[in-house]
């Protein structure tokens, strides 16, 4: 028998193999032995695969303005867990708590969002802490 497609089955199992292969460890990225708590305005935030990520404006030590990039769980496993689309929004002040890259750039990993009214979103919940 002919086979038509000679390369389809390498294709096909690259194909897969790359989702799990440019999914990367937490542990390898971020230093989670040490803490970062930000305080800033959210400026943007993309709702996407395999992480979601939003980004927020923060003063440093020197007062100038510096856009974290902060990542998140899959948006499934969020919305699993109660999250919205708009959970966090551009515009919403909110204080982060989480750990920084390894690289010591403006990345993190947030562990837990506090908004002005007290309510709190965390990685993988959103649950609500009414003051």
């Amino acid at each position: 028998m002919k086979q038509r497609f000679p390369g389809f089955a390498a294709a096909a199992a690259i194909g897969l193999a790359l989702p799990a292969w440019a999914h990367h460890s937490g542990a390898a990225e971020f230093d989670s032995t040490k803490k970062i708590d930000l305080t800033g305005t959210v400026t943007k935030v993309e709702w996407t695969n395999p992480h979601a990520h939003f980004f927020m404006d923060v003063k440093d030590a020197s007062g100038n303005v510096v856009n974290w990039n902060l990542e998140l769980a899959s948006p499934n496993v969020l919305i699993r867990n109660g999250w919205k689309r708009n959970s966090v929004k551009p515009g919403d002040v909110v204080t982060v708590t989480g750990s920084p890259a390894k690289d010591n750039s403006h990345l993190g990993i947030a562990q837990t969002i506090v908004f002005p009214d007290g309510h709190k979103l965390n990685f993988l919940s959103a649950f609500e802490d009414n003051p």
